[in-house]
C-alpha cells in the first residue's frame, strides 16, 4: 500500500531497526518488482528511491505510476521517494507528480544555506503532508574501480548541531566518510559523528551508500539511530549480473517477459537479504 515515509521511518527510529531505501533504475518494473514482493513476503515496510540521473530513459512519471501501481499490488506500506533532490524546483516537480518522501541534498552548499534551502523545501512539503530527509557532509563518489572522484567531507557534530537548529528535516544524511559506489580496500567510516549527533537530537538518521560496507557498520549505524539505509549500486549491479546469467543459460526461450521473470525472483532474494540487514522483517504494520 502506497504511503509516505514519515511513519515507517518514526517506527523504524523507535523501535530500532531501519527501513530499506532501494533505487529503482529510473522506474525498472522487475527491480520495483522484486522489492514489492521480497517485501511483501518478509513483512517489511520499503522505499521505492528515485535518482534522477537513472530515470533520463524511462521518465519521472514512469517511475511514479509504476512504482504507484506496484504498491498497491502489496499490503506492506510503500513510499514513492525522490533521492538526492538537487534543487527547490525538482523537490516540486516530484511533489506535483505524487512522491510520498522527498530528499533535498543541499550538502553542497555551505552550512547557512544548505540550512535555509532546506527549509525553504521543508515548508512546501508540510502543505502536503510529504517528509523531508536532508543531508549534511557531502558524500563522495566511486568510480567502478573504487576509486574516489568527489571529496568525502566527514561531518562535524558541532556543524550538524547548528545545522538544526536553523532547520527542520524529518529525517537527516550525515556524512560519515561513506560513498556511492563500490568500495575497494578498507572503509573509514565514522560511525562515531553519528554516535555523538544523536547526543543533541532525536531526528532519525539515514546511511547512504551501503553497498558493499561491513553488515557491522551499517547495524551498528543503526544502533546509532540510523533509521534508513540506501542501496542502489548492489541492487543495479546484482540485476544486470542476473540478466546475463539468464541468457547464458537460456532463461528466456526466446521471451523477454520470461527473461524478467528468472531475473526477478532471483533479485528477490538478494532484496531479502537487505531487509534482513536493516532488521525491518516484520515490521510491516504501522
Amino acid at each position: 500500500m502506497l504511503t509516505t515515509s514519515y511513519e515507517m521511518i518514526q517506527k523504524a527510529y523507535k523501535e530500532g531497526y531501519a527501513v530499506p531505501a532501494i533505487n529503482t533504475q529510473g522506474g525498472t518494473y522487475d527491480i520495483i518488482r522484486a522489492i514489492c514482493i521480497a517485501a511483501e513476503e518478509l513483512q517489511s515496510p520499503v522505499i521505492l528511491a528515485h535518482y534522477v540521473n537513472t530515470g533520463s530513459y524511462s521518465g519521472n512519471k514512469w517511475f511514479y505510476e509504476t512504482a504507484k501501481w506496484m504498491a498497491e499490488q502489496v499490503s506492506v506500506p510503500v513510499a514513492i521517494h525522490l533521492d538526492h533532490g538537487e534543487s527547490f524546483e525538482r523537490c516540486m516537480e516530484m511533489l506535483q507528480i505524487g512522491f510520498t518522501s522527498i530528499m533535498y541534498d543541499g550538502s553542497a552548499f555551505s552550512m547557512e544555506e544548505n540550512a535555509a534551502k532546506t527549509e525553504e523545501v521543508a515548508k512546501v512539503c508540510r502543505c502536503f503532508d510529504v517528509p523531508l530527509e536532508a543531508e549534511i557532509g557531502e558524500l563522495a563518489r566511486l568510480d567502478d574501480q573504487g576509486r574516489q572522484i568527489g571529496a568525502s567531507n566527514i561531518a562535524d557534530p558541532e556543524v550538524v548541531k547548528k545545522y538544526l537548529s536553523l532547520c527542520n528535516p524529518d529525517m537527516l544524511a550525515i556524512g560519515i566518510g561513506n560513498a556511492h559506489g563500490f568500495y575497494k580496500g578498507p572503509v573509514d567510516i565514522r560511525v562515531e559523528v553519528l554516535e555523538e549527533c544523536r547526543k543533541f537530537t532525536e531526528v532519525p538518521f539515514v546511511l547512504h551508500g551501503c553497498t558493499g560496507m561491513d553488515d557491522e557498520l551499517v547495524k551498528r549505524s543503526i544502533k546509532s539511530g540510523v533509521a534508513k539505509i540506501n542501496f542502489g549500486t548492489q541492487v543495479r549491479c546484482r540485476y544486470i549480473d542476473l540478466v546475463k546469467e539468464g541468457l547464458e543459460l537460456g532463461k528466456d526461450d526466446g521471451h523477454a517477459w520470461k527473461l524478467s521473470s528468472y531475473v526477478e525472483e532471483r533479485l528477490r532474494e538478494d532484496i531479502k537479504d537487505i531487509i534482513r540487514l536493516a532488521g525491518s522483517d516484520g515490521k510491516a504494520k504501522v
